[in-house]
């Protein structure tokens, strides 16, 4: 009698496989968040220095009055973001980050359309309100809103990404401007915010996870913040006097890194190139306290941050000439930089807790985005009037106080 062929096990059954490790919740959402970070601040804020030469050859504008876009935006946003604060905190992110993406893609084709400097300054006063409702501090808080202990990580991871849009967006800008023509770079940009970034925001969760009390200690840390009620008015302004100060620093002085070189002794190329430097030292030192995590209080790192760059700045007073110390003197302010960048996301969601993230980080916005708005201006009129020099130890003195107020704000917490 004729058996059966004999069926082999299935592979699975004799080679177990490992069990794959699943997604941390809203994974995909934070991914995307990231993307329209990316997209954002690369079209928003980095692209115009590309489209510039061609905004003064076909509108007539000087270069000042392009630039002078950005601030536009900063000022708009620094006007909405206490109002976007609160209903953030009320009502959750999902509809304000949708409808920035839609008066973004319209601010681009605005600005697509635009004929001259009233036209120009129209559209960026479209494109501020965007930006201040769809991105700003929005995708922090919608991570501070949807996750829990690991809120602060990811937005340390989100910033990380962000730092890349200069390098992704310049030369994206640059060839479709070559290929389309400025205006048609912008008509992708409007596509890039209505096509990509709707439908991510359109994904948020519709209302915010309810912040219920706190079942233990670390909860009520988490939710409430470090810093009790009754000193919560002294922690605001003592942490926006640090990123105040330190803003104008970090706005103002890298803009004229190639100048400073220049008149420190080293030749136009040399100087190109050690600025470029700044880009690279930014996100790793991102990346390091993104590593780091809890483990080191953000207080402290950021004190130590403060102390760098204000080193970094009399250390270039001995440069002379010198590209090594050119090279330690951006490596070293832009580190210290890029930990302040994360500690302005980050530190108030410490600080003030889960509860009162969107309405702080809202209304720590205003002084800065005005202070981040003057700092080209004001440093360009200093190197201007005072000299390279003088404007160094000017930066390092900046450091120095805003070290000090964050300095008072850490003994009382």
């Amino acid at each position: 009698m004729q058996t059966a062929p004999r069926i082999p096990p299935p592979l699975s059954d004799l080679v177990p496989l490992p069990a794959l490790r699943p997604l941390p919740e809203h994974a995909w959402l934070i991914a995307g968040l990231s993307l329209t970070r990316l997209i954002g601040w690369g079209a928003n804020y980095w692209a115009p220095s590309v489209l510039a030469a061609y905004l003064v050859r076909d509108l007539g504008l000087s270069i000042q009055l392009v630039f002078g876009g950005i601030t536009v935006l900063l000022v708009i946003g620094a006007a909405v973001a206490p109002a976007l604060g609160r209903h953030a905190e009320r009502h959750g992110t999902r509809g304000l980050m949708s409808l920035g993406a839609v008066i973004c893609a319209a601010g681009f084709a605005c600005l697509a359309a635009a004929q001259g400097p009233v036209s120009y300054l129209a559209a960026w006063c479209v494109i501020g309100v965007g930006h201040a409702m769809s991105l700003a501090n929005m995708g922090s808080v919608t991570v501070a809103q949807i996750m829990d202990e690991r809120a602060r990580r990811v937005i340390g991871v989100m910033m990380l990404v962000t730092g890349l849009s200069a390098s992704l967006f310049w030369p994206l800008a640059a060839g479709l401007s070559d290929w389309l023509g400025w205006r048609g770079a912008c008509l992708v940009f409007a596509a890039m915010h209505l096509c990509i970034a709707l439908p991510i925001h359109l994904a948020i969760p519709r209302h915010r996870k309810p912040l219920v009390q706190a079942q233990d200690e670390a909860a009520a840390l988490r939710l409430n913040g470090r810093v009790p009620e009754a000193q919560r008015r002294t922690a605001f302004v003592l942490l926006a006097t640090c990123f105040c100060l330190s803003g104008l620093v970090s706005w103002g002085l890298p803009l004229h890194f190639i100048g400073l070189f220049e008149a420190s002794g080293l030749p136009l190329a040399s100087a190109v190139a050690i600025a470029s430097l700044t880009g690279p030292a930014t996100i790793a030192a991102r990346l390091i306290e993104v590593v780091a995590g809890d483990r080191v209080r953000l207080e402290r790192l950021s004190l130590y941050a403060l102390m760098l760059g204000a080193a970094a700045c009399l250390l270039q007073l001995l440069a002379h000439g010198s590209a090594p110390v050119s090279t330690a003197f951006v490596l070293l302010y832009s580190a210290g930089a890029g930990v302040l960048s994360i500690a302005r996301a980050t530190l108030p969601l410490l600080l003030f807790g889960q509860r009162g993230y969107a309405v702080m980080s809202s209304r720590l916005t205003v002084p800065q985005n005005l202070i981040f708005a003057a700092a080209p201006l004001l440093y360009a009129a200093g190197i201007e009037r005072v000299g390279t020099d003088f404007t160094l130890v000017g930066s390092a003195v900046l450091q120095l106080l805003a070290l000090a107020a964050l300095a008072v704000l850490v003994r009382r917490l």
